[in-house]
């Protein structure tokens, strides 16, 4: 049987920066009543590898999947060793996040080992009053300042931040030092990898009342010292689509392609012949496929498999928003 498109049940990842918003914004069943931050939509990390949760493919590692059905799942582009590189996310930051790096391939093998490095994209969801995001460092700031600030427990004031607007997309890059949070959320596409390296956590207490761990000596040898200030990218208007069809290309990295796409009216995929992973951040929208038509609400992440590409979206009612992911060649 071919692979239809596949929706896969979420990883639903506690966090004391998190919220109940992965609920009551993108209809996620959270399963207590504690704070929530990430939502793992599609994951072959070995930390949580994702299910398929329904349909004749149901209960499916995505990890199986890449293993036997690679040519169905990658059309033309198909990844080395046929793993999937990539961490499709939602996340609620309601409080800050710790100021945080991610190193690059070569630092994070070096530092750990089995680890990729981590590239990451955001696109802003959501945002209330406070929220803020911080990206990069200020123009000027040396390694000595910085040293200088953490032992003051005033690291923020060595980086850039703004306060975000819905839509705005950021290109965080490996050894970019960044965080997030006073209440937004963001769609996030990264590469396959938990590599994060804490430098400074607001001087809270984690969950347990003692500090959390910093990781000071990683993050300082990861920090790419040129990355900053941060500032949003400018979409670029994709030519060729009909009336009632808007595409914007937002951010591009030698790991994933990712577009936004608005419209009134269907939309067929532009990806052919290629594994492209959407997600839906507003509206309710029918996916016409050769194998079947479905529709998905709000907050849902769809794989549309290569063997499945020639689909068209159909908006339900009124305008539909969704990314298109892709990988890079």
């Amino acid at each position: 049987m071919a692979l239809p498109p596949l929706v896969l049940d979420p990883y639903l990842r506690p966090q004391i920066w998190g919220g109940r918003r992965l609920e009551s914004v993108l209809g996620k069943t959270l399963p207590d009543d504690g704070s929530y931050g990430e939502s793992w939509e599609v994951s072959a990390h070995r930390h949580s590898v994702s299910r398929v949760a329904d349909g004749p493919f149901e209960g499916m590692l995505l990890t199986d999947l890449c293993a036997e059905r690679a040519a169905e799942l990658y059309g033309t582009n198909r990844p080395e060793n046929d793993e999937f590189p990539l961490l499709i996310k939602f996340l609620d930051a309601q409080k800050l996040l710790s100021v945080q790096v991610h190193p690059d391939d070569e630092t994070a093998a070096r530092l750990l080992g089995n680890e990729r490095g981590k590239t990451e994209s955001w696109v802003v969801l959501d945002v209330q009053p406070e929220g803020r995001i911080y990206a990069g460092l200020k123009e000027g700031v040396t390694r000595d300042d910085l040293q200088r600030h953490l032992e003051a427990g005033t690291t923020d004031e060595c980086l850039y931040s703004f306060q975000p607007k819905v839509g705005d997309c950021l290109l965080l890059e490996a050894g970019t030092v960044h965080t997030v949070g006073g209440g937004v959320m963001i769609a996030e596409v990264q590469q396959s990898s938990d590599a994060t390296f804490r430098l400074f956590d607001w001087n809270r207490l984690g969950t347990d009342g003692v500090p959390r761990q910093l990781h000071i000596e990683e993050s300082l040898e990861s920090i790419d010292w040129n990355r900053g200030p941060l500032h949003p990218l400018e979409p670029t208007e994709i030519a060729g689509f009909p009336d009632g069809v808007q595409g914007q290309g937002l951010s591009r990295s030698p790991f994933f392609a990712m577009d936004r796409y608005r419209f009134s009216a269907p939309l067929r995929n532009p990806y052919e012949n290629k594994l492209s992973i959407w997600m839906i951040l507003d509206g309710f929208v029918e996916l016409e496929s050769p194998t079947e038509r479905r529709g998905f609400p709000k907050g849902t992440t769809v794989l549309l498999p290569a063997s499945a590409s020639e689909a068209t979206w159909h908006p339900n009612s009124g305008e539909v928003t969704i990314l298109g992911v892709t990988l890079s060649p």
